[in-house]
């Protein structure tokens, strides 16, 4: 017999069909094998690179940065070390005024340090080495008399080279003032989609991401709430992690989000601002059917905040309103019954215990009060002269988390330092959702010949603790671990409103839930070379909920390559554990019908591979390059009912998600002008059956695009930002989210394969916005901004229904804004 490759292929093929053991692990079996894999060429490449390779050697240098008015430290200071080719290395101050460098080569630097409201410091003849490894340099307030010779600096830019992350600077991102967070995520972080209202999808993943404020994890709560818990004009700096996850995170890991509030130091400061816009759509509705778009719509909305610090005490408080004619995105083009209100209360404030420690405090209240526009799914067809007159939906929504962290530095050693964190942390939310009198029963009972119309009454609050300690052994060893546990406890009441509502037979929760989260880990951090480091973990998960109780060991490996201060890489895996939120909904499928499904909503469990490329250009050009593939078993999606926020998770048997993403930053200290450009090309589809939540038996067959697949996404924005005044455009791309697949084709599954018959049109929107700085005497100014969204008046489907309502693109709109500084 003569053996060629179709035999092993035969073969192959065969153990894959009848091996019941090799279907059910093949993806642990992957794993091991890429371990080996990588395991073996680190053995490889470190023998073949010992002969001329030495450990690293470079200098770790670090300085501090005060406020000269009051000798108090500095926080979120920007200071950039540069040598005669640009950037080598950039950094951003912790509260206690400190920036840290590390593998610096010695030699003489330009340090260039810059903060918000202060004069630019520069010094061109920084030495750097071994006798000189740390300094401490003071920033006056630009409105004191004093001079420092220098000029303005621009903002790090986008790309972290040495990470591969993305960074957000507050300072030259100029969105409209009725933006919201989800907006701010999806605008600034590559392999981001634009979603419908209040929803952000990252990495073809349906909004599973988590803020971390101070070192406390903030989730996105029991339920899809329309109001923020994180309001963007008082984010100043936001680190966005999508890849490389370290053992210390867990939860809802689509993104991290880092984000970093600094409480102003000096003087007390005052900020007030306030706008008002239309809707201003190029063609004005005659549809007597739906009349919705025969008048403008409006906006309007005012902001204030205060701070002071005294002695070592420093607080920020800030508070808005905002108020529009269209607050949800509407499933039809023209926009009735959508008047909403949204309130949000934030305060924070730093206390230095010492020059070693240091405790931070942030408080968040907020409220979202809005009607919910009409839908056909769930009120049937609109009655003759409009549906305007027919739908009374209402959502009343609050959101609020409380922190308090503290932060040690136990040791600042060169090579040797070590550092405690500890934080505790609430969160609380509620919705409430009431249907309108007159809406079309759709929903059936446990008999099936009755349907329902659904209210909603959740409430929930979530206590937690978080702490990591770290500790560096050697120049090239270090370790950290910790560990985070909340519990959740809360109330829902889910069922009809109608005269049956006690009915047995109607499908009703009324319970008051509890359950807990609870991780811990180990990671490590080895750089036995000057090229490379390996960053190496583990993590226990555990959660309880009212309907199960789940756990998972997930390794985490990150092999780096540090070729040189321009250019870094990495390759990764890692073991996702992404547990869904603890509420009593889930296990409503358990009272519907045999018709429905009765199987509890469980975690995603999913293998990530990463390889990811970044280079800095000498003329200031960032770039990143990544490729990740994740496969989960099983993966969650969102049911939601119509237009509202009423949702809960389910599952898909199996989620294939793939993605290329590439990203450009610009930014130089010889021109205004910055910009980025995030591209992203994503397939996310899923496999076999649907289960859990409040939806009907189905199945996404051998794949199915998920309703959050859009193929490909760009976002270009370009800023010229001279002294006193900016300019910005911003141009949104997508080729479409999900249409439902009306005619039911088969899905194509390849990462090119974009199924347009599934998505709705692509499309392309513009938003400009443009300001001034007036200045007052005595130290204050007065910014008139206007801003310009879809300025083309590009209205089309965002996505068509499909496990929610469809959405319609917001039209073009108009907005002036007066802010205040004192």
């Amino acid at each position: 017999m003569v053996w060629d490759v179709r035999h092993f292929h035969q073969i192959f093929y065969t153990v894959m069909q009848y091996s019941d053991f090799f279907v059910r692990h093949r993806v642990a079996l992957f794993s091991f094998l890429f371990f080996l894999l990588l395991t073996g060429l680190t053995i490889l490449l470190s023998k073949a690179a010992s002969a001329k390779t030495k450990p690293p050697q470079g200098v770790d240098f670090s300085v501090v940065i005060y406020d000269g008015t009051n000798d108090q430290p500095l926080e979120l200071a920007r200071v950039g070390i540069y040598d005669s080719n640009g950037l080598v290395k950039g950094k951003v101050t912790d509260p206690e005024g400190r920036a840290h460098f590390v593998d610096m080569d010695p030699g003489i630097y330009r340090i260039v340090v810059w903060s918000v409201g202060y004069n630019t410091y520069v010094d061109s003849t920084l030495p750097i080495d071994f006798g000189h490894t740390f300094d401490s340099i003071s920033l006056f307030e630009t409105s004191k008399e004093v001079t420092i010779t220098g000029y303005r600096e621009p903002p790090i830019t986008s790309v972290d080279i040495s990470t591969g992350n993305q960074v957000f600077e507050s300072e030259t991102y100029h969105p409209a003032p009725t933006a919201r967070m989800t907006q701010l995520v999806q605008q600034n972080l590559m392999g981001a989609v634009r979603a419908p209202t209040g929803e952000v999808h990252i990495n073809g993943m349906h909004g599973e991401f988590t803020y971390y404020i101070d070192g406390a994890p903030i989730p996105l709560g029991v339920f899809g709430g329309l109001n923020e818990i994180v309001d963007p004009k008082v984010i100043q700096r936001a680190t966005f992690m999508t890849g490389g996850f370290p053992a210390e995170y867990g939860g809802q890991m689509a993104a991290v989000i880092d984000i970093q509030n600094r409480v102003p130091t000096g003087a007390f400061h005052l900020d007030a601002s306030t706008y008002g816009g239309s809707y201003l759509p190029s063609a004005i509705s005659k549809d007597a059917l739906f009349p919705g778009n025969n008048r403008f719509l409006n906006m309007n909305g005012q902001s204030l905040s205060m701070s002071d610090h005294e002695g070592k005490l420093g607080w920020f408080i800030s508070g808005s309103r905002q108020e529009t004619d269209r607050r949800i995105d509407p499933p039809v083009q023209s926009i009735f019954h959508d008047h909403g209100f949204d309130y949000f209360l934030y305060g924070k404030a730093d206390y230095l215990l010492s020059d070693i420690d240091y405790l931070t405090m942030n408080l968040n209240y907020s409220v979202t009060n809005t009607q919910v526009p009409y839908d056909s799914l769930e009120l049937g067809q609109a009655p003759i002269g409009g549906p305007a007159a027919q739908q009374d939906d209402y959502q009343y929504t609050t959101n609020a988390f409380q922190t308090l962290s503290y932060f040690r530095t136990i040791s600042s050693q060169a090579d040797h330092e070590s550092n405690l964190m500890a934080t505790a942390y609430a969160r609380e939310g509620s919705l409430q959702y009431t249907p309108g009198a007159i809406d079309v029963p759709n929903v059936e009972d446990n008999i099936g010949d009755t349907l329902h119309v659904f209210s909603s009454d959740r409430s929930f609050t979530t206590l937690g603790v978080r702490t990591k300690y770290d500790n560096r052994l050697s120049h090239q060893f270090m370790y950290a671990v910790g560990f985070d546990a909340s519990t959740t406890s809360g109330r829902e009441d889910f069922g009809p409103t109608d005269s049956l509502r006690f009915n047995p037979s109607a499908p009703h929760t009324t319970a008051n839930f509890k359950g807990s989260d609870a991780g811990a880990f180990a990671e490590a951090e080895y750089h036995p070379w000057e090229w490379t480091r390996f960053d190496l973990g583990i993590r226990y998960d555990q959660q309880v909920a009212p309907d199960t109780t789940e756990w998972a060991i997930s390794p985490r490996i990150r092999w780096n390559f540090l070729i040189d201060n321009n250019n870094n890489a990495y390759l990764y895996y890692g073991h996702l554990f992404m547990p869904n939120n603890i509420e009593a909904l889930r296990v409503l499928s358990e009272t519907f019908p045999t018709s429905y499904n009765s199987v509890p909503t469980v975690a995603q469990r999913s293998d990530f591979y990463e390889a990811e490329y970044s280079h800095a250009f000498s003329f200031g050009l960032r770039s990143k390059l990544d490729y990740f593939q994740s496969v989960a078993h099983p993966g969650v999606d969102d049911q939601t009912i119509g237009s509202s926020a009423v949702k809960t998770p389910v599952n898909i048997q199996t989620v294939h998600s793939q993605g290329i993403e590439l990203g450009l930053s610009y930014s130089s200290e010889n021109t205004p002008f910055s910009g980025y450009v995030n591209t992203s090309l994503i397939h996310a589809y899923g496999v076999g059956a649907i289960t859990g939540g409040f939806l009907p038996i189905a199945s996404d067959g051998l794949g199915t695009d998920l309703d959050h697949d859009q193929r490909l996404s760009v976002v270009a924005s370009l800023n010229y930002q001279p002294s006193d005044w900016f300019a910005n455009v911003m141009g949104i791309y997508g080729s479409g989210l999900t249409n439902g697949n009306p005619e039911n084709l088969p899905c194509q599954t390849g990462l090119f394969d974009f199924n347009q018959f599934a998505h709705v049109t692509p499309s392309w929107i513009f938003n400009l916005s443009a300001g001034y700085t007036i200045h007052m005497h005595g130290g204050g100014t007065i910014v008139p901004s206007l801003y310009v969204g879809n300025l083309f008046d590009n209205e089309h489907l965002l996505k068509g229904a499909y496990f929610s309502a469809a959405s319609w693109e917001e039209p073009r709109n108009v907005i002036l804004k007066v802010s205040v500084h004192l």
